[in-house]
């Protein structure tokens, strides 16, 4: 009766040994899992709060596309419009040294070479 009593918690130990082993590699896995679970939740809000971020300038963006300073300057820049009341000026790149002195009346152009630059922009939008 002492072997069958001695037998029997030999195996009872045994038996107790490897569920302890079985709850304890599931309690890793479990917590391993978990972590898991969190870096990836925590990646997640990161990409949400990035995409709130892009969400909010892109709102902003379009609030200023809507505003008529944004509109007008697109109209006046890609469309050549002008308001009633505006003047334009339009200056042109690369044209003849001849043409100019055409215009000119011919003491300036013969003193155009000693007249600052300045005073020749003066001449320009304000002699007649």
């Amino acid at each position: 009766m002492i072997k069958k009593k001695k037998s029997f918690m030999v195996v009872f130990f045994i038996v107790g040994i490897i569920l302890a082993i079985f709850i304890s590699t599931s309690a890793v896995r479990e917590a391993y899992r978990s972590r898991t679970i969190e870096k990836e939740v925590e990646s997640l809000k990161q990409e949400a709060q990035r995409i709130q971020n892009e969400n909010n300038a892109m709102t902003e963006r379009i609030a200023y596309f809507e505003t008529p300073q944004f509109q007008e300057k697109i109209a006046k820049e890609k469309l050549n419009l002008q308001k009633i009341d505006e003047n334009v000026v339009v200056v042109k790149y690369g044209t003849d040294q001849k043409n100019d002195a055409i215009n000119l009346p011919v003491e300036e152009s013969m003193d155009q070479q000693e007249v600052s630059n300045y005073q020749k922009w003066w001449n320009i939008f304000f002699a007649y």
